[in-house]
């Protein structure tokens, strides 16, 4: 996990309760400013806070320039801290590993699908918001060069065309992590950029059948708890994969079930078939309400 800014985010206690919950005894890394890292929650959650900036390299600043915004622009930041872990994981001799938002609540244990995610992908898994947009509310990593290949794609298809190219190259409505991501999936394939189960039919269903489960990029959140701006439930974005189909189908719902040890758990409820849900990015950040 990641974060970078003078604001520590107060619903991190639910992100990381809710971890817990699910993952008792999981290693859990977050890489912030040096400044956060004796934040006593990191102690009460047992996560390990590293500073950010001991895995500074040339290549973010490659790509600072290339993308020719300030280093603290929010845009430039969720585009850098894939660089920051990627030198992270290279330094730590990490493989096999997840990334998420910080707004992400999660609703399983990351030990029960681990061997299929070693086993299904090669190099990246990521859940695919929409046309132009792949989003980290899931992100599988194989290794530190499996990330290190997307993020030069993003530095050279930037000092290449710069940001008014890429934009009209790849027809996005703004050129960030998001859109750069979506585009080195179409550019270099599947095998690189493969794509999470996001429903469980149709063109976005790859692997169901390995997870029988969904996972959430950050449609279903949206859905259940609305956007950042307007709170309201029931947000069905129509640039979202998962959004068109909720338009398509006002019957389909989300509903709550408990689990054998009374935890609260999501299911996607379309038909008369329940499917569950292994994560909730929660958009508009009242995490508190959708925790187990």
């Amino acid at each position: 996990m990641f974060h970078s800014g003078k604001e520590f985010p107060e619903f991190l206690e639910y992100t990381f309760r809710q971890i817990r919950l699910f993952n008792p005894d999981i290693t859990v890394y977050f890489l912030t400013d040096e400044t956060h890292t004796t934040n006593l929650i990191f102690t009460k959650y047992r996560i390990i806070a590293i500073d950010k900036d001991l895995f500074y390299s040339d290549k973010i600043n490659e790509f600072e320039l290339a993308y020719n915004r300030k280093s603290d622009n929010f845009w430039t930041i969720t585009a850098t801290r894939l660089i920051y872990i990627e030198n992270f994981l290279r330094e730590f001799k990490l493989k096999n590993v997840y990334h998420f938002e910080n707004d992400v609540l999660l609703y399983y244990d990351l030990n029960q699908h681990h061997r299929a995610f070693q086993n299904t992908y090669k190099y990246l898994a990521i859940t695919t918001g929409g046309e132009d947009k792949a989003m980290t509310g899931f992100l599988f990593i194989k290794n530190w060069r499996a990330l290190a290949s997307m993020t030069q794609f993003f530095i050279d298809v930037l000092q290449t065309n710069g940001v008014k190219g890429v934009k009209n190259m790849y027809q996005m409505d703004m050129v960030n992590e998001m859109t750069l991501m979506r585009a080195y999936g179409k550019e270099k394939g599947e095998k690189y950029l493969d794509n999470l189960p996001i429903l469980p039919f149709g063109d976005f269903s790859e692997n169901f059948e390995v997870f029988n489960s969904i996972f959430d990029p950050a449609s279903w959140g949206q859905f259940v708890g609305g956007e950042v701006k307007y709170k309201t439930p029931g947000c069905k974005p129509t640039d979202h994969y998962i959004g068109q189909e909720l338009l398509q189908h006002p019957e389909y719902d989300v509903v709550w079930k408990k689990d054998n040890k009374g935890r609260n758990i999501p299911y996607f409820k379309y038909d008369d078939t329940e499917v569950k849900i292994n994560n909730f990015h929660i958009h508009s950040k009242n995490l508190h309400k959708y925790i187990s």
